[in-house]
């Protein structure tokens, strides 16, 4: 069976594009659902349409049993992550379960009258296989069984989004091979940073090795296995949305491609955001010089990027703005720093990117993106006085981040993917929402991403180097290395998915069942006191009513 981007594409947009339709047919008012549901409509149909320089791609070749091998990986990988509620749930599941049984048991949008307040989260990617629960629940089930229904249906549109995901990054990395199909394969499961090296460290001076590997440190750049296990509704949207991305040859589908993903994650919208903004700027620079502004205008402002960012983004802002205004201290902060600092952080750091792309535009020697990355790290700890936060910082973006960097710095430091991916993994850590580190964990997730592609496309495009068993030219002899460095890399932070693997097998194995079911808080229509009320004010607003989104768009 053959493959192509603009065959998936049709698949990938429209999955992208369902979670905000259902919402706006779901949770607005009909003269507001109508207009908006439509023009969602006409945008989706304007971004799969195909150019003239599109007619020749590449396309990738697949066997029935390649493609059954894959479903099945893909549905075992999601079951043992816990969706459809068959097997172990991390904690995260307690809070998602109550979720998308008030998604399933309420109408839509949720209003609690127990708390007064209204569930303000990201809940998008749960509508659509919420619509099967509640379709079971107006035949007649019960909650049991209609959160029962809706579950296998959030388990099937899982596996499906997951289907394309692989497919497309095996359509980019050109796994043409069965070899390049499993290797492909494997990292995509088992990539993480050395969290197994900072939790030994940690163990040396006597702090115990966490059953989740990656609690090692707060400043966490979160493994796929443990993004599948923990966030699904989060980075499921977001790697789907990521590998579009590197497919897009032009800009006429960024702004869209961002409004859909921010409907279900809005913190790896933020990090994608930033990949997107420095690809503008280069090519508007290139456009100036080349006095092609006319053409970079018509490739941005295409109906579907307009209607995404007139339309769309309002209507999500809105509703996400609820849960932000009953807590408006968990603003967007650096860790510990005061404002003034974070002010003139962020001043001198724009200058410095700003330098970077420069640089890049002018072809210069990558010793110059150096000292500018250099500069910004500089810049970062001076930022933050606490010689211990300090600390953890470096080591974090150490064993996560620069261990990746330096290894594809050899075969990609010149192109401007790998150098956004170099500010962005060294900045990331820096932000936080509050007391919390959920910015790094969810925004550094198209930063991984995209670590774990440029990962597999060095050893794809080194595969002679690798396999060379005869004298090696003496041109070939660093990739080589680098290669080797690569793979055991990737071999001791694949130790990180296996943990988490571990944990299910073991929580099966002592609860004598597959389905360890995180499902204690149940409901959000409850009262909350102590630390759960502080949980529960991520997921509810409370003085709903008073809110743009509920005056003047909600039902």
């Amino acid at each position: 069976m053959t493959f192509s981007y603009s065959k998936l594409k049709k698949i990938a947009f429209l999955l992208l594009a369902l979670p905000t339709l259902v919402f706006a047919v779901g949770f607005l008012r009909l003269w507001v659902a109508l207009p908006v549901a439509a023009l969602l409509i006409f945008a989706y149909i304007w971004s799969i349409r195909r150019e003239k320089e599109e007619a020749e791609e590449y396309q990738l070749s697949l066997r029935p049993w390649q493609l059954l091998v894959l479903l099945l990986i893909i549905s075992l990988w999601c079951a043992m992550s816990g969706l459809g509620n068959l097997y172990y749930q991390s904690s995260d599941w307690a809070a998602r379960n109550a979720i998308f049984r008030d998604l399933i048991r309420f109408d839509w949008p949720v209003v609690y009258n127990v708390s007064g307040s209204a569930l303000v989260y990201y809940i998008a990617f749960w509508l659509p296989a919420a619509l099967f629960g509640k379709l079971a629940a107006f035949f007649g089930a019960d909650i049991g069984h209609a959160f029962a229904v809706g579950n296998i249906a959030l388990l099937v549109w899982s596996i499906l989004n997951m289907l394309v995901i692989v497919l497309l990054v095996l359509l980019y990395v050109r796994a043409h091979s069965v070899k390049r199909f499993f290797i492909t394969l494997a990292i995509f499961i088992g990539f993480s940073g050395l969290d197994i090296v900072g939790a030994l460290c940690h163990r040396i001076f006597g702090v115990e090795i966490p059953y989740h590997l990656e609690w090692w440190t707060s400043y966490q750049y979160t493994s796929m296995a443990a993004c599948l296990g923990w966030v699904f509704n989060q980075a499921i949207p977001a790697w789907l949305t990521i590998i579009c991305f590197l497919h897009e040859k032009k800009m006429r589908n960024y702004a869209f491609l961002l409004v859909l993903c921010a409907a279900c994650a809005p913190l790896p919208c933020i990090g994608l955001a930033v990949y997107m903004l420095v690809t503008l700027i280069v090519r508007a620079v290139r456009a100036c010089r080349e006095k092609r502004i006319p053409e970079l205008l018509k490739e941005v402002l295409t109906p579907q990027n307009l209607i995404a960012t007139a339309i769309l983004l309002p209507i999500w802002l809105t509703y996400y703005m609820t849960n932000l205004a009953v807590s408006a201290d968990r603003g967007l902060l650096i860790s510990e720093p005061d404002r003034l600092a974070l002010g003139a952080l962020l001043a001198l750091a724009a200058i410095a990117v700003g330098i970077a792309v420069l640089l890049y535009l002018k072809k210069r020697e990558w010793i110059y993106a150096a000292v500018v990355g250099a500069t910004l790290l500089v810049l970062a700890l001076w930022g933050n006085s606490n010689l211990e936060v300090n600390r953890k910082y470096l080591i974090a973006v150490l064993l996560e981040a620069v261990v990746y960097l330096a290894l594809l710095a050899w075969g990609y430091r010149k192109t401007l993917l790998y150098r956004v991916a170099f500010f962005s993994a060294i900045f990331c850590p820096l932000f936080s929402i509050g007391t919390a580190f959920d910015f790094c964990m969810r925004a550094s997730i198209p930063t991984v991403f995209i670590f774990m592609i440029l990962s597999i496309q060095f050893l794809f495009e080194h595969e002679d180097v690798i396999t060379l068993r005869c004298e090696v030219p003496a041109q070939k002899r660093v990739p080589r290395v680098l290669c080797f460095l690569l793979i055991a890399v990737l071999l001791v932070g694949s130790v990180t998915a296996m943990r988490e693997f571990f944990t299910g097998f073991y929580a099966v194995a002592t609860e004598g069942k597959l389905a360890v079911v995180n499902d204690h808080i149940y409901t959000f229509n409850r009262t909350f006191e102590g630390v759960r009320y502080g949980a529960a004010l991520n997921f509810t607003a409370a003085g709903y009513w008073e809110t743009a989104f509920f005056r003047f768009f909600a039902k």
